[in-house]
């Protein structure tokens, strides 16, 4: 009965196979101890228990198990974690609320001595002061249903005496509560925001949403067989996963990260990792968004895990407390803290607590919160550095607010090109460097003109310019003229204010022009077209502070403008250019 109802269960999960002499306990007082009160492994939560006959004279552990069993186990009930268990000094499991197989079984050498549960009680809680509780990474449990679970634990005290250990098991579903994921969680797929925990081995430690909201693809994601065949047969990736990313290796060697990585499902996604320690426990915490989204704060997940340290550990040690001295601590301080970080605080003013528990709880939401601060300007600083380096190199309306090409700019369409060349007198000015700030500024001035006319700049240089207006239906002719007038005069108020001599030369022509961005070797905005070549070579024998156009963009434009005839005509590949000198009319060139 005993291999069918406990060993059957255990093998049909496929995470490791046990005999019967695997789980039974080593001496026989323990196995009549199981025998009268321990419930199948598959099905802890029945509320029957087995009871020992009425005709049998009660033993010690019978009549003691009849005083305190209802008190221990209301007490578990009340804490909502999983099992509650007593150990004795030397590693004997005395009391389990569950009734389970590892109850009077020895975690110094019995069947389950190499759990995480044992190292608590033979290693770690030697180590630390009375009242103190610690915690253990999540990892499969066999005498929990071979389920990812981790222990909180406290030592307990007779005076000076150490007496035993209480141990609360904590199921994945109680962290999960606290993290704010689970199945009643809006969906939102593989594709948006995930935050888990990891330990310093990498295994994951919380469910990610992402498995709540759809498990298959979730498991699609796993590359490693085996590891995918665990975590469905277990039902969670907690305690089996190996987590191991550039963001998870940097924070566990205590360098939090900001920046592009790779996630554990090759997805490319921004992300952010930080270490957090909690007693007996040291924790990667990491936030991963895909490059498609643009921001979501760590904020809520480290919260969260702010809550573990203050809620769940303080319950743990409060459950041996109640036990031993019977005391609480409070935490209001605490919780309005993590709360005004919730709502965007980054400079908290905390009264001081001293070195408690609650004191170091309140410096580290300090550090959490001033940490947050530098991530989010950090963040902003670089899609405004990514935005600015795109408007030097393509026009403002294909650079979107958040530092993103929006478009190719790709059209054919009857448009003006303006060719601007800029002289400076050198025998003005005494170095280079001054002729390069004359430059300089002439191109600035420029550019400005052209944003705002809303023409299009295809390429900048030191002396030289070339521009495109227009698009669409719209040749753009006159908007073009009155950016040549109007950029001429400002270049000439320019050379005054600075004493310099600037000569301008300007060739316009309109025509049928290509434009569109070029990605391959490097990111450029460009135009082809005859009109490119006209202005160009209009440009080149324009004298100084003189605009030429030709016919063809007289012709697109619909205003009337003065113009003179030109002394020379331009021959472009043996083909006469009419060309006319555009001059100043008693308007403001500001607009045609």
């Amino acid at each position: 009965v005993y291999e069918q109802r406990v060993v059957a269960p255990i093998n049909e999960l496929g995470v490791r196979t046990v005999g019967l002499d695997d789980v039974l306990p080593r001496t026989s007082r323990g196995r009549w101890i199981q025998y009268h009160y321990t419930l199948p492994a598959n099905d802890p939560d029945a509320a029957e228990r087995v009871t020992i006959d009425p005709d049998d004279v009660p033993t010690g552990y019978d009549v003691a198990m009849a005083a305190n069993d209802g008190y221990l186990t209301s007490v578990a009930t009340t804490f909502g974690g999983g099992d509650l268990m007593l150990i004795d000094a030397n590693g004997n499991i005395v009391y389990s609320a569950d009734k389970r197989i590892d109850l009077a079984t020895n975690l110094a050498n019995g069947p389950y001595a190499e759990s995480q549960l044992a190292r608590l009680v033979t290693e770690d809680l030697g180590q630390v002061r009375a009242g103190d509780a610690l915690l253990t990474d999540f990892s499969v449990y066999v005498p929990g249903g071979a389920r990812p679970v981790m222990f909180a634990g406290a030592v307990i005290r007779r005076g000076n005496e150490v007496v035993g250990t209480l141990a609360v098991e904590i199921p994945v579903e109680a962290i999960d509560a606290i993290t704010g994921t689970g199945p009643e969680v809006e969906p939102t797929g593989l594709e948006t925001l995930a935050s888990y925990v990891v330990s310093t081995d990498l295994l994951l430690q919380s469910t990610p949403q992402t498995w709540f909201d759809d498990p298959s693809a979730y498991l699609e994601g796993i590359s490693d067989a085996e590891t995918r065949r665990l975590v469905e047969a277990l039902g969670s990736p907690v305690g089996v996963e190996i987590i191991d990313t550039e963001p998870v290796r940097a924070a566990v060697d205590g360098e939090p990260f900001v920046g592009r990585s790779t996630s554990a499902t090759g997805q490319r996604t921004y992300s952010s990792s930080a270490s957090i320690n909690v007693p007996g426990a040291s924790w990667v915490v990491v936030t991963e968004v895909p490059l498609s989204v643009v921001r979501r704060p760590l904020l809520d997940f480290l919260l969260r895990m702010g809550v573990v340290a203050a809620v769940l550990l303080p319950l743990a040690a409060l459950a041996g407390f109640l036990l031993a001295r019977r005391l609480t601590r409070p935490i209001p301080v605490a919780v309005a803290a993590a709360r005004a970080v919730a709502d965007g605080e980054r400079h908290l003013e905390l009264p001081p607590r001293g070195n408690d528990e609650f004191g170091d709880l309140q410096r580290r939401l300090t550090k959490m919160a001033a940490t947050l601060e530098r991530q989010e300007l950090a963040l902003d600083q670089e899609y405004e550095q990514k935005r600015q380096l795109l408007l030097s190199v393509l026009p403002p309306h294909l650079v979107s607010g958040d530092g993103v090409v929006s478009g190719t700019g790709d059209e054919i369409a009857v448009r003006t090109v303006i060719a601007v060349v800029v002289d400076a007198d050198q025998d003005e000015l005494d170095n280079d460097d001054e002729l390069a700030e004359a430059l300089a500024a002439a191109s600035a001035a420029a550019e400005r003109l052209a944003t705002d006319g809303g023409i299009d700049r295809i390429r900048v240089a030191a002396d030289r310019s070339l521009f495109v207006a227009g698009g669409g239906s719209d040749a753009g002719a006159d908007a073009a003229l009155a950016f040549a007038l109007t950029l001429e005069s400002e270049l000439r108020s320019l050379a005054a204010d600075a004493g310099l001599t600037l000569t301008v030369h300007i060739g316009v022509s309109t025509g049928e022009v290509a434009t569109g961005v070029l990605a391959r070797g490097s990111l450029t905005f460009a135009a082809w077209g005859e009109p490119v070549r006209r202005a160009l070579a209009i440009s080149a024998l324009s004298r100084a502070d003189e605009i030429l156009v030709d016919l063809s963009t007289l012709d697109a434009a619909t205003d009337e403008w003065t113009t003179e005839p030109a002394d020379d005509v331009v021959d472009l590949d043996n083909q006469p250019i009419v060309v006319r000198t555009l001059t100043p009319r008693d308007m403001d060139i500001a607009t045609p």
